[in-house]
């Protein structure tokens, strides 16, 4: 036996999606070309659902704490000569010709396994790299305490103790504050890798990300080794 049901009305009372006025939490604000509304809007609620803890592919996580040190000023995995986010330059960026599914990207469009982005949101996104890709505005209290925070490291990528197959392109270590770049030497920051092979921690060059100072790149040598390597810390002293 089969059993249909409906059920009958006009639809007042009823927003866009089908559901009750004034339910659930209140959708965020217009999407605008600034860095926090870009998270609200697309990062958290779109992204985030691949993009986030330690298996966030090509270790690029989106959610709120890691996105902006690991995407602006920094080097995509995927096309090493190109910038995730080169502040100041859109069609230079990987993350719009990701979005934008430009020729010679590698892998999928994004968001993988769902629409496109409309033109019109990848053009805000476009806007804010114009704009110099600048973080979110802080109010003068949450500025306050971020100033009063001890300098420390806020994120790895890899993440620490990682395993990884052969050396990573590049290791990502994001600062609570802007670093002085006269002060990145192998006395200051250091780097510990454990390798299978027994290999010794090898000399790493350090830069600070591109419009991004309070982000370290690490550069490993070009050797590589298939073993699986396990960044173990990084730290500063």
């Amino acid at each position: 036996m089969t059993i249909v049901s409906a059920c009958a009305g006009n639809g007042a009372g009823l927003d866009a999606n089908g559901q009750p006025l004034g339910s659930g939490s209140a959708p965020p604000p217009p999407l605008t070309a600034d860095f926090q509304s870009i998270q609200d809007n697309v990062f958290t609620p779109i992204c985030v659902r691949c993009h986030s803890g330690a298996g966030a592919p090509q270790g690029l996580e989106l959610d709120a704490a890691h996105s902006y040190a690991l995407l602006v000023g920094v080097p995509s995995n995927e096309q090493s000569g190109l910038l995730r986010v080169k502040p100041g330059a859109p069609d230079s960026s990987y993350l719009v010709l990701k979005l934008e599914g430009a020729a010679g990207i590698v892998g999928a469009q994004m968001p993988f396994g769902a629409p496109a982005l409309p033109q019109a949101t990848i053009d805000v996104v476009r806007q804010w790299i114009t704009n110099g890709a600048p973080p979110a505005a802080v109010g003068s209290a949450a500025a306050a305490s971020a100033a009063s925070t001890s300098f420390a490291v806020a994120a790895i990528s890899p993440r620490d103790h990682a395993r990884l197959s052969g050396s990573p392109l590049g290791i990502v270590v994001a600062f609570s504050h802007e670093v002085d770049a006269s002060l990145l030497n192998e006395t200051t920051l250091r780097l510990e890798i454990v390798a299978a092979d027994g290999a010794p921690p090898v000399a790493l060059s350090a830069r600070l990300a591109e419009g991004n100072p309070s982000v370290v790149l690490l550069t490993p040598p070009s050797r590589t080794s298939p073993s699986t390597r396990e960044p173990s810390a990084a730290s500063v002293t």
